[in-house]
């Protein structure tokens, strides 16, 4: 009798566990973007253990954002969306799927918004509600929600350093090695930021490197805090790069960009073209 009392618990234990397991769960990001930011994106998450082909949430969000519009990734690309954004701060959001969104973890959408230039900084709540997800029977599917978090930041004191920025007009000999320098200070100090990215680009030369701080060596940028800079070594050797005018970006996870650039000329000396 003990043993079948403990058998029954057990089964109980596991059909709980594999409703818990099969469960579908949306999930709100969490995003850091500096006060001012345009073109932001927030993404929307689904784990569905089996195909969706449609459901309806609505979104919560702060009013220091502006929505800007809804850009679905490959997981529902068939989809067809509708969106009713009538009311300040909420969006309403209907998609139906005729191939369905196939099971798996992923996000499906991105809200993009554009943050007020005079937000407040803080940590916001984007919150999701009335949500009905259904598989292509029509059958509602039990859906979990777990909101996100948009968080306001001011933005990065910035600063190119020399050689780039000394004079007006930066030219650089072809072939030279231009080594880019730059800080970011908050109010009190130099930040060491590992999300930092410089993209150097001329597309119609067929140029197009983008540097990070995820290595060592002269291929990637290197932080220094003993001397307050970012420092990444452009070998326009290396890349080929053919002569013309090359735009510089470097940009940072809180949606931060400046940018500045030089001309790459046949001889000469750099003088400096910023931006």
């Amino acid at each position: 009798m003990r043993f079948e009392l403990k058998r029954s618990y057990l089964f109980l234990g596991l059909l709980l566990l594999g409703f818990v397991v099969a469960q579908n769960v949306m999930t709100n990001g969490d995003v850091t973007a500096i006060k001012g930011a345009e073109g932001v994106p927030f993404p929307i998450f689904l784990n569905n253990n089996e195909s969706v082909a449609g459901f309806q949430v609505e979104i919560d969000y702060p009013s220091y954002l502006s929505f800007e519009s809804l850009v679905e990734t490959s997981r529902m690309s068939n989809a067809t969306i509708v969106i009713n954004n009538e009311t300040s701060g909420l969006l309403k959001i209907v998609v139906l799927d005729g191939t369905g969104i196939e099971s798996g973890n992923g996000d499906v959408f991105n809200l993009i918004f554009d943050v007020d230039g005079s937000a407040v900084t803080s940590s916001y709540d984007v919150d999701s509600s009335e949500i009905v997800v259904a598989n292509i029977e029509t059958t509602v599917l039990s859906t979990e929600i777990n909101n996100g978090t948009f968080t306001i930041v001011e933005p990065y004191n910035f600063t190119f350093l020399p050689p780039i920025s000394l004079f007006e007009n930066f030219t650089l000999q072809n072939g030279a090695t231009l080594p880019l320098k730059f800080k970011i200070e908050n109010v009190t100090s130099f930040v060491p930021d590992d999300s930092v990215k410089v993209r150097i680009f001329n597309l119609s030369l067929g140029i197009d490197k983008t540097y990070n701080a995820s290595g060592e060596g002269e291929d990637f940028i290197r932080i220094n805090g003993t001397e307050e800079q970012y420092i990444v070594n452009i070998h326009t050797n290396q890349l080929e790069m053919p002569l013309g005018i090359y735009d510089i970006v470097v940009s940072f996870g809180n949606f931060q960009e400046d940018t500045i650039g030089f001309e790459l000329i046949q001889n000469g000396k750099g003088k400096g073209k910023q931006k």
